[in-house]
């Protein structure tokens, strides 16, 4: 019900044919609905893994039902049609390959790769140079005026590239979703309006991705 998909992100070395490790990836396929088949709970599924697929379950479903939760619903209007769900947990570049078009060239594969057919594909935006801050800086770096500057800097730079990948944040939460049954994603802040979807096999992640 729960299938982990690891990835290792290679570039050509300068004009080169030799291939280069510059980053990794790490996502959960989340099926519910092979959940209910089996008689399954998909909370603790979930909860097995991490407190990020945790956090990713308290966020999106009921947990009454392990339907869609009410504020995915209101914002989809019903919610989206699959009960699957893509998370992408984890994607990692080397700093030097930072702010290029890889970076959305990676989401792009992650999704028509393993997303298509899901309802929503989600992520919760992180500057992982933070993980783990309270441990790995020390107590003066932390009482430095701009630490917290630079920090929620650094979290807004990786909030603005999801968005410029297509997701839109749910409703109070940190996560941020991308629905590629949806010709246009919602928009939260505007008052809502009938879903235009994509016809089924021609799904692709056109909408709001830059080159």
């Amino acid at each position: 019900m729960i299938r982990k998909i690891e990835g290792t992100v290679f570039d050509y070395a300068g004009e080169s044919d030799r291939e280069v490790q510059i980053g990794n990836l790490q996502c959960f396929l989340v099926q519910p609905g092979l959940a209910a088949e089996k008689g399954e709970s998909l909370f603790e599924a979930m909860d097995s893994i991490s407190d990020a697929t945790m956090e990713c379950y308290e966020a999106l479903f009921d947990p009454d039902t392990n339907e869609w939760s009410d504020s995915v619903q209101e914002l989809y209007l019903g919610g989206p049609i699959s009960p699957d769900l893509l998370f992408i947990d984890r994607v990692e570049l080397d700093e030097r390959h930072r702010g290029t078009r890889i970076g959305r060239d990676v989401v792009k594969g992650i999704i028509e790769t393993f997303g298509l057919h899901c309802g929503l594909i989600v992520c919760k935006p992180f500057a992982l140079q933070y993980e783990g801050w309270p441990e790995t800086y020390s107590a003066a770096e932390q009482a430095d005026p701009g630490f917290e500057e630079r920090r929620s800097a650094a979290f807004g730079r990786v909030a603005k590239f999801w968005m410029e990948c297509g997701f839109v944040q749910l409703p109070d939460s940190e996560f941020y979703a991308h629905s590629p049954e949806l010709l246009k994603q919602p928009d939260p802040n505007t008052p809502k309006a009938s879903p235009v979807r994509v016809p089924r096999g021609r799904r692709r992640l056109k909408q709001n991705v830059r080159r």
